[in-house]
């Protein structure tokens, strides 16, 4: 795992970290050592259920390969990528319809409803997302 700094030395915060079950344990602690703080407490809660729920689905349906965690903090807006270096012809992530019932399959309902925007890159598993920025 490697990080870099955020608002305070840079605009840019950068993880790497390896497709395993603790990979989303281990991006929320990042983001929590790094952005206490500096982040608003419901923006650091907030973007640190995105990335995880964005990495937990890299790890789950991924290749297998590192995963790169991208954050671009702005004057108004964070921007956030998680890529797993997926393969382009798999299947493109998209909101599903969980049931009551369903042990899974909620993920991308949260990152929907805490991001102002998201998206995959074309031709890829690559999703970006974008949220307010509140100091």
């Amino acid at each position: 795992m490697q990080a870099s700094s955020g608002p305070n030395k840079t605009d840019e915060f950068r993880l790497v970290l390896s497709p395993d079950t603790e990979a989303g344990w281990r991006a929320r602690h990042a983001l929590r050592e790094r952005f206490t703080g500096s982040l608003a407490p419901q923006t650091l809660i907030d973007l640190t259920a995105v990335v995880t729920e964005l990495v937990n689905n890299a790890v789950r349906h991924g290749p297998g390969r590192p995963l790169t965690v991208t954050l671009l903090i702005g004057d108004e807006t964070i921007r956030g990528e998680v890529a797993d270096q997926g393969n382009p012809v798999a299947a493109i992530p998209e909101i599903r319809k969980a049931t009551e019932r369903s042990r899974g399959g909620r993920g991308l309902e949260v990152v929907d409803k805490l991001t102002s925007r998201w998206a995959v890159y074309s031709g890829s598993t690559h999703v970006w997302f974008e949220m307010p920025l509140e100091l």
